[in-house]
């Protein structure tokens, strides 16, 4: 339904810069609804002033309202950094380049490793040429049996790749749209059914990380 009604449903920014704005302040840690407020903040000031790090922890610093209540944005030093520093290096990147160039190119810049460059390339250009591996679609795939128990994701991203984007393709889906319905599928289930998804031998590795941070994760933001 997704594909047909809202193709583009995914696509947060109105230009390449806003979207790896968007995509820097999203992420593990962080949840959608709070980075998205966090994003409409500062994305409503001038685009220069996002190349000063003091600015931009100041604006991340203060309270946000997410459905009524006021939060706190966690991070909002090293993000700034990420941010100030990420926006000024965005004027050498080539944005006419092919997905996963323009991927890896983003991944040359502060605070993006391949995960978070490769959501700002799917969201932007509606790729099916990349795949998000955070943790939820991680899950799944793991469940499917896409991934070998020992592939890492900081290590094996591209075997990882290769192997969800093989399987989009062999249903006849759309990587990006797969990806999406798979994200928001997965953020919604109970950690229970979660645990019954996967393999036997996975339940233990899972049954720690379900509730802790994923250095693994970590290490592509």
């Amino acid at each position: 339904m997704w594909e047909i009604e809202e193709p583009d449903h995914y696509r947060l920014g109105r230009s390449l810069r806003e979207e790896v704005l968007a995509c820097i302040l999203g992420g593990y840690g962080i949840p959608a609804e709070v980075g998205l407020a966090a994003y409409g903040r500062l994305r409503a000031v001038p685009a220069e002033e996002l190349y000063s790090q003091a600015t931009v922890e100041a604006l991340l610093s203060k309270p946000l309202t997410v459905a009524g209540r006021s939060v706190r944005y966690r991070f909002a030093g090293q993000k700034a950094r990420h941010v100030s520093a990420s926006m000024a290096a965005l004027n050498a990147i080539n944005e006419e380049a092919p997905d996963r160039d323009l991927r890896n190119a983003l991944v040359a810049l502060p605070g993006i490793g391949p995960k978070t460059a490769s959501w700002v390339v799917r969201n932007w250009r509606s790729s099916d040429h990349v795949s998000i591996l955070d943790v939820h679609i991680i899950r799944a795939c793991r469940a499917l049996g896409l991934f070998q128990q020992s592939w890492r994701v900081e290590r094996h991203y591209t075997l990882m790749e290769d192997a969800y984007l093989t399987f989009a393709q062999a249903v006849g889906a759309r990587a990006s749209i797969l990806d999406s319905v798979m994200w928001m599928t997965m953020r919604q289930l109970p950690a229970s059914i979660i645990e019954n998804m996967v393999s036997n031998g996975a339940n233990k590795f899972y049954k720690r990380q379900l509730n802790a941070i994923d250095s693994e994760q970590m290490s592509l933001i």
